[in-house]
C-alpha cells in the first residue's frame, strides 16, 4: 500500500518537476531580439576616450585622453574614421548636423577659451580677448551656442553666441542671473534662475519672441534637455527616495515615467525618446554596508532608453563584457552614444544604432 502511494506520488510530482525545469531554462537561456547593432568606436592611440554628442548624420565628438595631461578632441565617422582635430578640455562638447562642434581649450596654463569648430575654417574662439575663462555648454542646429563667461563687459557669466551677433548676456525677465542648461533649433533657451537672485529659484524658456516662465517646474525638478518640439526632458525629486524621470509635453504638463536613482543629465530627442544612465544598488550591498565599510564602487551603472511605445529599454545587454556603460548623447534617430570600461581597464566610446525592422514602423 504504502509502496503504491510512493509510485503515485512520483507519478505527480517528476512531471511537474520536469514542467518547472523546462521553464527555468527555457527563462535562464531566452534572449530577446537585438533591438541595437553595437560598434567599439577605434582610437587615436590612447589608453581612454570618452564620447560626448552626435548628430543625426552619426558623427561622434569626443575627448581621448594621450597621457601627460593631453587631451585631444576627437571626430569619428564611417567615412572618414577616427579624426584628431587638437587639444581640447574635459568639458561639454556638441555637434551639430552641420558637423559644427562647440567646446573649451586650453589656451595657455591659466587660460581656458569656448571654441566653434568647422570643417572648412577650423576653430573660431568665441571669446578671444575678453576674458580668461570661457566655457562652451550646449550647441544647436543653427550654430548657436550657450556657455559660461568671465568677461568683464557682460552683465552676466553666461551667454548666447552666434555668428551675427556675437556674445550675448543671458537674463531673465526681472534681470535675475540665469544659468543655460539647454537650446533648441528654434533658439529658446532652457534656464535657471541661480541662488541668491531676488525670487526663488525658477526656470524659464527664453524665446526669441518672449520669455516664458515654466510654472509646471516643481522646486525639487530639474530639467535636463528641451527638443524641437518643445518638450522637455528631466528628473522630479519631490520624494528624496525615489526620484522619477520626467518628461514635459507641448503644453508643458509633467508626466513621470519610472524610478530612476540619479539625478544626473538625460538626453532627450524629437521622438520624445529619453536616455539616461541610472544608478543601482544591490540588496547584497546594503546589507554588506550594515557590517562592513561601505565600497566606493557598489553601486552599478544601468542604462536605459525611454520609448513612447515600449516604455523603458534595457541598454547594458547590448554591451556584454563592457562595465559601467554611461549614456551620452541621442539624435533623432534613436542612435545612443556612451562611454564604457572594457576589460583590460580601458575606457571606450560605443555607438548603439538601432535595427530598423526590428522596432517596426517608426
Amino acid at each position: 500500500m504504502v509502496a503504491h502511494a510512493r509510485r503515485r506520488y512520483l507519478r505527480v510530482v517528476i512531471p511537474c518537476a520536469a514542467v518547472l525545469i523546462a521553464r527555468l531554462l527555457a527563462w535562464l537561456l531566452y534572449q530577446p531580439a537585438a533591438l541595437y547593432r553595437v560598434t567599439i568606436l577605434p582610437s587615436l592611440g590612447g589608453w581612454h576616450t570618452r564620447a560626448y554628442a552626435l548628430n543625426d548624420r552619426g558623427q561622434v565628438v569626443g575627448v581621448e585622453n594621450m597621457g601627460n595631461d593631453n587631451e585631444r578632441l576627437f571626430l569619428w565617422d564611417r567615412e572618414n574614421g577616427i579624426q584628431d582635430l587638437g587639444p581640447v578640455t574635459g568639458d561639454p562638447l556638441a555637434i551639430n548636423n552641420a558637423g559644427q562642434i562647440s567646446g573649451t581649450m586650453p589656451v595657455d596654463p591659466n587660460s581656458l577659451q569656448a571654441f566653434l569648430w568647422e570643417p572648412a575654417r577650423g576653430r573660431t574662439m568665441l571669446d578671444p580677448v575678453g576674458s580668461k575663462l570661457s566655457v562652451a555648454l550646449a550647441m544647436n542646429n543653427r550654430g548657436q551656442i550657450i556657455g559660461i563667461s568671465r568677461n568683464p563687459a557682460l552683465s552676466s557669466p553666461f551667454f548666447l553666441w552666434d555668428k551675427a551677433t556675437g556674445m550675448k548676456a543671458l537674463s531673465t525677465p526681472d534681470g535675475s542671473r540665469c544659468e543655460p542648461v539647454s537650446i533648441n533649433d528654434a533658439g529658446q533657451v532652457l534656464v535657471v534662475t541661480l541662488p541668491g537672485s531676488a525670487n526663488p529659484r525658477c526656470w524659464y524658456l527664453l524665446d526669441p519672441n518672449g520669455p516664458i516662465s515654466l510654472d509646471t517646474v516643481g522646486p525639487r525638478t530639474w530639467p535636463h534637455s528641451i527638443n524641437n518640439r518643445s518638450c522637455m526632458a528631466g528628473i522630479d525629486e519631490f520624494n528624496t527616495k525615489k526620484p522619477y524621470l520626467i518628461f514635459w509635453d507641448e503644453q508643458k504638463k509633467p508626466r513621470r515615467l519610472t524610478p530612476v536613482n540619479t539625478n544626473d543629465m538625460t538626453r532627450l530627442n524629437d521622438r520624445n525618446q529619453i536616455a539616461y544612465t541610472d544608478f543601482v544598488r544591490s540588496r547584497w550591498e546594503d546589507w554588506r554596508e550594515r557590517f562592513f565599510r561601505p565600497r566606493l564602487d557598489a553601486e552599478e551603472a544601468v542604462s536605459y532608453l525611454w520609448d513612447p511605445a515600449r516604455g523603458r529599454v534595457p541598454l547594458n545587454r547590448y554591451v556584454r563584457g563592457m562595465k559601467r556603460f554611461l549614456v551620452a548623447d541621442l539624435n533623432n534617430n534613436g542612435c545612443i552614444v556612451g562611454t564604457a570600461e572594457m576589460k583590460d581597464g580601458s575606457t571606450r566610446s560605443v555607438l548603439l544604432e538601432p535595427i530598423l525592422e526590428r522596432w517596426g514602423s517608426r
